[in-house]
């Protein structure tokens, strides 16, 4: 039995649907992902507030991720 051109076209909206759920799913699982790393940003900041000495070594790593997080907001915005 031949399928329908109705049929070609319901399943390609299932597929975009699915596409549009599993992007949406990726979205929030990055979005968790960006909250955590930025509070633990926040919390190596306040860590190497509270050395003398670390902070300096520090301060390269940090705004390493930083700028990371930065970026992945970016390509995610677009």
């Amino acid at each position: 039995m031949a399928s329908s051109p109705q049929a070609g076209r319901h399943d390609a909206g299932d597929r975009t649907e699915e596409t549009i759920r599993q992007a949406k799913h990726h979205l929030s699982t990055a979005s968790n992902l960006l909250d955590r790393a930025a509070t633990a940003i926040t919390r190596a900041c306040e860590l190497a507030d509270e050395r003398d000495g670390v902070g300096d070594e520090l301060t390269k790593d940090i705004a390493a991720v930083r700028s990371s997080a930065r970026m992945l907001v970016d390509v995610l915005s677009e």
